[in-house]
Order: C-alpha cells, then sequence, then structure tokens
C-alpha cells in the first residue's frame, strides 16, 4: 500500500508505491486476486485509514510489514484509531535502516540515518501533537544508545 508522496519517492515516480509493490509481488508468485491495492493515501494516516475502508468491517487480525522504525508509528495509529484490531509486526530488513546498522550511515537524502531520525521526530511530534498515543519508549532508547555506544 501507498500513494506517490513518500519518503522514499525521491525520484518523483508518478507510480504509486502500491502499484510497485503489487508487481512485485505477482513476479513473485502471489496471486492478483489476494492482493488489495490502495494507492490514494499520502502519508501513513491516509494509508491506514484508506486501506482499512478497503477490508471488511469485521477485521481483527492484521499483519503489518515495514521497515523497523515505521512499524512504530503504524502501531501507534492503530493503538489510537483501531484499538481492537490486534496487530502483528514484521520488521523487513533493508540493510541500511535496520536498528542494527542505521547509525553506520550518514545524513544525507533517504540513508538508514535520515530514515531513522525522520521516524523519531514524527513520532515525538504526532504524540505532543495528540494525534497517537504517547508509547513507551525506554526499551527502544536504550537499544538505540546500546547501539551508539558500541560504534563509537
Amino acid at each position: 500500500m501507498g500513494g506517490i508522496n513518500g519518503v522514499s519517492n525521491q525520484n518523483h515516480s508518478k507510480i504509486p508505491e502500491a502499484i510497485k509493490m503489487k508487481e512485485l509481488a505477482l513476479s513473485l508468485g502471489i496471486l492478483e486476486e489476494d492482493i488489495i491495492v490502495e494507492d490514494s493515501s499520502n502519508n501513513t494516516f491516509e494509508n491506514i485509514h484508506n486501506a482499512m475502508h478497503l477490508l471488511p468491517d469485521d477485521v481483527s487480525n492484521l499483519l503489518i510489514v515495514t521497515n523497523e522504525f515505521h512499524l512504530k508509528r503504524c502501531s501507534a495509529i492503530f493503538k489510537k484509531f483501531y484499538p481492537k484490531i490486534h496487530i502483528t509486526k514484521i520488521a523487513s530488513k533493508d540493510g541500511f535502516s535496520d536498528k542494527n546498522n542505521w547509525v553506520l550511515s550518514d545524513n544525507s537524502w533517504n540513508s538508514g540515518r535520515s530514515l531513522a531520525t525522520y521516524e523519531a521526530h514524527l513520532l515525538v511530534n504526532y504524540a505532543k501533537g495528540n494525534k497517537i498515543f504517547d508509547l513507551e519508549i525506554d526499551e527502544e532508547l536504550k537499544n538505540i544508545t546500546e547501539i551508539s555506544n558500541s560504534i563509537l
């Protein structure tokens, strides 16, 4: 799922992320009738809300697959707006924004460090603005501090 204005669209592609992901899924053998596409969103809030309107009303369990840092924000949005839905989180590994290596990159556009920093700022701003619940992040901060200290 995803529209065309995501942080990953640095080339200003007019092809929505959802269409690119559908094409990948089809190439990996997923049947087209098993794919639901939401391609009109501009951000994670819209993506989740739009996707929920495509699903049956009685859905009670969902699986979220995204990078490790984005999982926290997705989970927070679901907790606030869809608290009765059980979420299973799956972290996709991209090799540069994973919790064990994001700090190794520079802060250039779309680097692991810039994506992690972007996500952290969004979490703080959304919690302060009451757009999401303020999540317990002590464990996350501890992990980040340990990783940073081991590198430095």
